[in-house]
């Protein structure tokens, strides 16, 4: 990558690390979500609010944080969802009952507009196959960060309790805030508060929502990551209740997804040093499509969990390679609004996930077929979308 304000290697440790914010913030309370429910006293099935909750916070929040830093610069909206991300997490670690947990974590989502922050800050400096592969670079940061979180939470739920996951998060954004606070530059160049408006929304957004070139990888990106929300959901309860996985195991058991999913977005980067952005999107659409039907055929069988783990593996690898690629593709057609794009898509993103989300919490069942079905469906809706975007585009 060429030099540019974010090529430092911390800073690019940084922005990886607050591209994942989101995602460590969900994976690391997988191992807890049956736990915090019994805890409270309340049906187990209700533990996947701590990630349907976050998702829908998430999805609302992205849209005023990245025309807030659209208008008044990338560094002042990334300190202040970070202040307040902070003190949601402490809220969360301090909270008293079920209700005031989920209270807090909803607060904690509407807060977290680090990621869409970072890749709005990818595209102040890059663009085209440049940005795909910052995106990938800061993608296979973001998987690292999931491969350790759930075995962080399980760790912690071994030594401590619930509650110290909560703190280990409000220890994170305090880290975040004070590297933004002494290292991090802006990107955004001159700022535009008139962008802070309801005329400049509804002209932004007409663009946006007129342009394929942003729509189809958006809901493509936002489907594929719909199958992965479902799995999240479930994955600690199906484990525990089907396949005997103690919570304080799940952490690893998760951490060989993670992994897999970190080598998507490494092979992501490696494919687009040789060939263009819209071919490794092909390339990814069809490796979805091989495993939405592994994954629709797996719900009519009784898989073992060396199966059924094998089948989520290969879900998450097309994951691996979709999120980062999709965020740059849809990113391109963005020009001098860069964070209002970011926060359309993080937006539209959250919103399919927590509908995914509390889709496959509903089906489950007492067996695996919640988390199959769901990455089956919403895989086959990413390819459909890419498959007659381009057939549109022809015509």
């Amino acid at each position: 990558m060429s030099s540019h304000k974010l090529s430092r290697t911390d800073t690019v440790i940084f922005m990886g690390g607050i591209t994942a914010l989101t995602a460590v913030s969900v994976d690391i309370v997988l191992p807890t979500t049956a736990v915090v429910a019994r805890y409270f006293g309340v049906d187990p099935r209700y533990g996947a609010m701590l990630v349907g909750v976050y998702f829908i916070a998430y999805a609302i929040g992205q849209l005023f944080w990245g025309l807030f830093s659209d208008a008044f610069g990338r560094r002042r909206a990334l300190i202040l969802s970070l202040s307040g991300f902070t003190v949601a997490s402490l809220a969360c670690a301090l909270a008293p009952s079920f209700q005031i947990l989920i209270a807090a974590r909803f607060i904690q989502g509407l807060m977290g507009g680090a990621p869409v922050i970072a890749r709005a800050m990818v595209r102040d400096v890059a663009e085209g196959n440049e940005a795909a592969r910052m995106m990938t670079v800061l993608g296979a940061i973001l998987t690292i960060g999931t491969m350790f979180a759930p075995v962080l939470g399980s760790g912690l739920l071994v030594l401590f309790s619930w509650r110290a996951i909560f703190v280990s998060l409000t220890i994170l954004g305090l880290v975040f805030l004070a590297y933004t606070l002494k290292v991090l530059p802006e990107t955004g160049g001159q700022r535009r508060p008139e962008r802070f408006s309801f005329g400049f929304l509804v002209k932004a957004g007409a663009y946006l929502f007129t342009n394929s070139g942003f729509l189809v990888p958006m809901i493509a990106g936002g489907l594929t990551f719909g199958g992965y929300a479902g799995l999240m959901a479930v994955s600690a309860i199906i484990t525990e209740t089907v396949y005997g996985v103690e919570p304080e195991a799940f952490g690893a058991l998760f951490a060989l997804a993670a992994l897999v999913n970190t080598g998507g977005a490494l092979l992501a980067g490696q494919l687009l040093k040789r060939i263009s952005l819209r071919q490794v999107g092909s390339v990814a659409m069809v490796m979805l499509a091989v495993a939405a039907a592994v994954n629709l055929l797996t719900v009519a069988i009784s898989p073992s969990l060396q199966v059924f783990w094998g089948v989520v593996c290969l879900y998450v690898l097309c994951f691996g390679i979709i999120l980062p690629t999709s965020y740059a593709a849809a990113m391109e057609p963005a020009k001098e609004m860069p964070g209002f794009a970011a926060s359309v898509m993080g937006a539209g993103t959250m919103i399919i996930g927590s509908f995914a989300a509390m889709i496959s919490s509903s089906l489950y069942d007492g067996t695996h077929m919640a988390a199959n079905l769901t990455m089956g469906v919403f895989g086959a809706g990413a390819v459909l979308t890419v498959v007659v975007g381009r057939y549109l585009r022809l015509k």
